[in-house]
């Protein structure tokens, strides 16, 4: 059994297995109007960057890491999409640093989706609220895309199963397996309900730390918008909440209960200073003050009609410049 890659995808594939050819070069090289003509051997002629590289030995070692993936893909019944092919996200193909190459396992519904993200360890009403946010997209036909981490992550994906919602897992390591391990049960329920897994990162690929900061932008870059649901000052949910303004993607962000500000509940600390000052709100999130329109705070429940009103309205655009 083998995998349907188009040709363009599986030159991708290739070229990411050869060393010293990253990111960046295959997201130019896939921009080259000529590349899906361009054999292999002469990319250079696209991109003199990659000259020297693309050695005989190079390009046979690269060929096989290509067909292992193809065929682990097979056998899991995945995808493997590129920038090029009509399958790719068009919301994540619109950002500067887009993944050249995606690996898919189940059913993407790229069409309306939102992130729905925290801390590893929020507060009671921290889950309260990830519960009732996330069923309350899922049940109007919101794609729910999440990390599988612990805490916000899997309430999110649980709460939208609860309501037979469809929903996202971005991984940050290779379809072959599933980190935190505790989440096995989750992720093939994911995929047994019609859900996906996403990752940018080839079979074989363990996860490390790099990796799952990596990851969230994907997350961000996958919705219209961000639901940062709890979060501490330096908590891994700022790498989403960041991406999601940069991308020019809402931010919703839920007022903090006056029990978890007396606390202070270290959690919501991020909730306080994004939804404080505004010079306060940009230094955190790394942005202009202007750019803090993107932000919407969510003080009840009632606020979730106008974040949702407003993510319909949200649109890929083609990027400006690339981060690459």
């Amino acid at each position: 059994m083998t995998a349907t890659v188009s040709q363009t995808t599986r030159s991708l594939l290739t070229l990411n297995f050869v060393r010293g050819i990253g990111p960046r070069a295959l997201a130019r090289l896939s921009a080259d109007p000529r590349f899906p003509r361009t054999a292999l051997e002469d990319m250079d002629l696209l991109l003199p960057n990659v000259r020297g590289k693309l050695t005989e030995e190079a390009l046979d070692t690269a060929r096989s890491r290509a067909d292992e993936n193809v065929e682990a893909a097979a056998r899991d019944r995945a995808h493997i999409l590129s920038t090029l092919d009509p399958g790719y996200p068009p919301l994540l193909r619109a950002t500067p640093d887009a993944p050249p190459l995606l690996f898919v396992k189940g059913a993407l519904r790229p069409e309306r989706c939102l992130a729905v993200i925290g801390t590893r360890e929020p507060t009671p009403h921290g889950e309260e609220i990830a519960r009732r946010a996330t069923r309350h997209f899922a049940e109007r036909g919101w794609s729910i895309v999440s990390g599988l981490a612990l805490g916000v992550d899997a309430l999110a994906h649980r709460s939208t199963l609860d309501v037979g919602g469809h929903t996202v897992a971005v991984l940050a390591h290779g379809l072959q397996t599933v980190a935190p391990r505790r989440h096995q049960a989750l992720a093939e329920q994911i995929l047994e309900e019609g859900g996906a897994l996403v990752t940018e990162y080839p079979y074989g690929t363990a996860p490390i730390p790099p990796y799952f900061a990596a990851r969230d932008r994907i997350q961000a870059g996958l919705a219209q918008g961000v639901l940062m649901v709890q979060s501490g000052l330096d908590g891994g949910s700022l790498h989403a909440s960041r991406a999601a303004v940069r991308y020019r993607r809402l931010l919703a962000v839920p007022v903090p209960t006056a029990q978890d500000r007396a606390v202070p509940a270290p959690e919501v600390q991020a909730n306080l200073t994004l939804l404080g000052t505004a010079s306060g709100a940009a230094a955190l999130l790394q942005c202009a003050t202007a750019d803090l329109e993107l932000l919407v705070p969510l003080p009840s429940r009632e606020a979730y009609a106008v974040l949702e009103a407003r993510l319909q309205g949200v649109t890929p655009e083609p990027p400006s410049e690339g981060l690459f």
